[in-house]
């Protein structure tokens, strides 16, 4: 029985250390540094996580608002695009109007031309070899490739307004010219379009253009007085007043 009884008590004197380890008070302070451990890891987790959530949220709301920002530049470089196309359009269009009317700009300017040529060929042969000599250089123009189309109507309306002023001048030059199968030095006199007439430097002789007869003619008496005295009032060498002047023969 001894032996026995030595045999149960020496277990139950090895347990009394572990049950004295196990004290509640401790078991207790265990349980809460834990609990209070873990309570500060997951305040700490839910910290970093609403602080993530909050910039991603942030983040979120600035993608949105530059999305947004993004559509509308996209809309209007869309209607930039349609503007420009638009603009390319027009453009491409007046350019084949700007071509066609180039064309049919030179046709209309040696048309013009041609109609130059045929009305000083009908016309009084003033100034002959200078208007003759105008066209042909607004010609050789009309036909220079280089030359822009604004220069080649210049140069066409500049010939028609001088052609044009001659209608209203009243100018004196002196040319040679041929009267009678005789060639003589003169002072010519063109009124407008209305007549031309010639005055040799001595003023001896003078006479009128026939346009029927296309040839200069010879003036006596009063008519060769009054192409004296217009010549004269031409050149400044006599007061300008109201003069006679025969405009010519209408028949041979």
């Amino acid at each position: 029985m001894r032996i026995i009884c030595v045999a149960l008590v020496l277990p139950i004197l090895f347990a009394v250390p572990a049950i004295a380890d196990q004290d509640p008070v401790r078991q207790v302070t265990d349980v809460t540094d834990a609990s209070q451990s873990t309570r500060r890891d997951t305040q700490e987790a839910l910290d970093d996580w609403a602080a993530e959530r909050a910039a991603l949220k942030q983040r979120w709301e600035a993608a949105g608002t530059q999305v947004d920002y993004l559509d509308e530049r996209v809309a209007l470089e869309r209607e930039r695009l349609a503007a420009l196309e638009a603009a390319g359009d027009e453009l491409t269009r007046r350019l084949e109007e700007s071509r066609r009317l180039e064309a049919s700009l030179e046709d209309t300017l040696l048309v013009i031309l041609r109609r130059l040529d045929e009305t000083i060929e009908r016309d009084l042969p003033f100034l002959l070899d200078e208007r003759t000599t105008r066209l042909s250089s607004v010609r050789r123009e009309l036909g220079d490739p280089a030359a822009s189309p604004a220069d080649k109507l210049r140069r066409v309306l500049e010939a028609l307004l001088i052609e044009t002023s001659y209608g209203g001048a009243l100018e004196v030059y002196q040319d040679r010219i041929e009267v009678d199968g005789e060639a003589l030095t003169c002072d010519l006199l063109y009124v407008g379009r209305l007549g031309l007439y010639w005055l040799t430097p001595d003023e001896s002789r003078g006479g009128t253009w026939n346009p029927a007869t296309s040839c200069y003619e010879a003036l006596e008496g009063r008519d060769l007085t009054a192409v004296r005295r217009a010549v004269q009032m031409a050149t400044r060498r006599r007061a300008v007043g109201v003069q006679s002047l025969p405009l010519g023969r209408l028949g041979s």
